[in-house]
């Protein structure tokens, strides 16, 4: 289905959300065209805060800087990252900081890649966790937002902290992007947002995405609102957010950046060519193969099926759907989503891929209406 197929049906849903407005590009065809559309008060000149959508995009940047020579995927992150040698891992999740085990191995950045940091989100956690304790109170932790400390500072605050699991041996979602973000500035010595806008940006003409938003265009910025715990949506963040003029002091490969549609449909195009941009390849065929290729073991496997939907695994930056679960879509579609209401998702078999932007956050892991609706009919 196109994107002007799309426009009556994604009316109908518009009008059905609490905080009505959605943007949307579906590439698909031998040629990979994109078609652009929107309902409601939102246009596709609108630039939206694409949460974790910006981790596959950080991800394509980490496999093309492997690439090159500057690391290597299985390799320790410590020879970058001193701050976190001579590990520790907790006896058991949920234990006291002091009661841990050494570290069987180094984290890799395969570990960040594959969310096996130690570090993350944990579904089981109680209130009273001590590791996600004390994370909140060291101002680690990111949400829809990154972290407001520097890169180098979260480093020297979390390195002490103990690993909720062995190296690779579990899967807590989030901060192994945000752990990622700081090893890459610390291999290229470069600010984040400037290695992406150059390595993975630029060739791909995404001129409109970034970790920050030119005084020109901040007006094009809509607000964004979450659920409360009434259910009631609450505005979070101003239209025309003045603080969007400035990059992030923490710029975070888990979420953070802000995009287009326009913008992620070529992203989108380029992965539906397995990996080359308009101006040759951003990646190779054997890293695309590895981006969305599941290598996690049992335990990991196992521990991200707290957090993942039935039948999705986890590659190096991106969900993997094992299921056929919209008509004519395939097993293999791989992308992910944004808590503020983003998603990106690209089916190589069927040949199509295509983006869809809200303002209207999430609250819980699970889809909300509109994004099921969205990609039924993308696929329909």
């Amino acid at each position: 289905m196109t994107a002007v197929d799309l426009a009556p049906h994604l009316r109908e849903v518009v009008g059905r959300m609490s905080v009505p407005g959605m943007t949307w590009a579906v590439v698909s065809g031998p040629r990979q065209t994109i078609g652009i559309g929107s309902a409601g008060p939102l246009g596709r000149d609108s630039i939206f805060r694409i949460a974790s959508v910006t981790k596959p995009i950080v991800a394509v940047l980490t496999l093309r800087l492997a690439e090159r020579g500057l690391f290597v995927l299985d390799e320790p992150i410590d020879r970058w990252l001193p701050e976190f040698a001579d590990r520790r891992v907790l006896r058991a999740r949920g234990a006291a900081l002091d009661d841990t085990v050494p570290a069987a191995r180094p984290t890799t950045v395969r570990d960040l890649l594959q969310m096996g940091s130690g570090f993350g989100w944990d579904m089981t956690a109680t209130a009273t966790d001590p590791l996600a304790g004390e994370f909140e109170r060291r101002g680690l932790v990111s949400t829809w937002k990154p972290p407001v400390v520097r890169p180098d500072r979260w480093a020297q605050l979390a390195g002490p902290l103990p690993m909720a699991h062995q190296p690779g041996e579990g899967w807590l979602y989030q901060f192994s992007f945000d752990l990622l973000a700081v090893f890459l500035e610390r291999v290229t010595r470069r600010r984040l947002d400037l290695v992406l806008r150059d390595e993975v940006l630029a060739p791909l003409d995404m001129h409109d995405t970034g970790y920050a938003v030119p005084m020109k265009s901040v007006d094009r910025v809509p607000s964004s609102w979450f659920p409360n715990r009434r259910g009631d949506f609450v505005e979070v963040a101003p239209i025309a957010d003045p603080r969007l003029m400035n990059v992030p002091v923490f710029r975070s490969a888990a979420t953070g950046l802000l995009s287009t549609a326009d913008d992620l449909a070529k992203f989108v195009r380029m992965l539906l060519r397995g990996g080359r941009g308009p101006r040759g390849p951003v990646i190779s065929a054997a890293s695309f193969d590895a981006l969305r290729t599941v290598t996690l073991g049992e335990s990991a496997r196992a521990m991200s099926h707290e957090f993942l939907e039935p039948g999705v695994d986890w590659g190096l930056g991106v969900g993997v759907d094992n299921t056929a679960r919209y008509p004519s879509s395939h097993p293999g579609r791989f992308g992910w989503d944004g808590g503020t209401g983003t998603s990106l998702w690209v089916d190589p078999e069927a040949g199509v891929g295509g983006v869809l932007l809200t303002r209207q956050g999430m609250g819980t892991p699970e889809p909300p209406e509109y994004l099921d609706a969205f990609w039924r009919a993308v696929h329909a």
